[in-house]
């Protein structure tokens, strides 16, 4: 699973939990991880210094995490060549239709 997958259904932005774990600062002290365990001052990035200050520990293993929100699809679309080995193939790429819609996110690739 793709890490925009997680984080669509778990609301935590995984690469910057990732960058604070990094720094040394503990998981149980990062505000989404914290929402994510139903744990009092949880919250986004934009309430860090607040939520740090009044953060205390908790052990994960005794909480219950929230559930997941709503549904999360990943997609990749590929262009091989089944009788090549599976190799990469190429050919034009004539039309990209994505109709936007409220919570739908797509980013596109084309070489």
């Amino acid at each position: 699973v793709e890490h925009p997958v997680t984080e669509w259904i778990a609301e935590v932005n995984l690469p910057a939990a990732q960058v604070a774990v990094g720094m040394g600062i503990p998981l149980w002290q990062v505000p989404e991880i914290r929402r994510f365990y139903g744990m009092d001052n949880g919250g986004g990035y934009d309430i860090w210094r607040t939520t740090a200050a009044l953060a205390t520990p908790f052990n994960f293993d005794e909480v219950d995490s929230q559930w997941p929100k709503g549904h999360c699809v990943a997609v990749r679309i590929t262009s091989e060549d089944p009788d090549d080995g599976f190799k990469p193939t190429g050919g034009k790429v004539k039309e990209i239709s994505f109709k936007s819609k409220p919570n739908v996110w797509a980013y596109f690739s084309v070489k």
